[in-house]
């Protein structure tokens, strides 16, 4: 069993989320041979101001750049 663990920013829909799991199961699957059902993917959310790109704190996913 492959576990997949993805850490990203607050701000995308549910469904966003259920698709972006769904295709990585494939690609997971495709790339290991594990079928789908033995990959088990788990998604970390956290607020943008907890990711630091280049020195700056980036917003959560979508929000304006201006806020921060």
């Amino acid at each position: 069993m492959a576990i997949v663990t993805i850490n990203m920013r607050n701000g995308r829909t549910d469904e966003q989320k259920r698709r972006f799991a769904s295709s990585l199961l494939d690609v997971m699957s495709n790339a290991t041979g594990e079928p789908r059902g033995n990959v088990f993917l788990v998604i970390q959310e956290s607020r943008g101001i907890n990711f630091v790109e280049d020195g700056h704190h980036l917003p959560d996913f979508g929000a304006p750049a201006a806020e921060f």
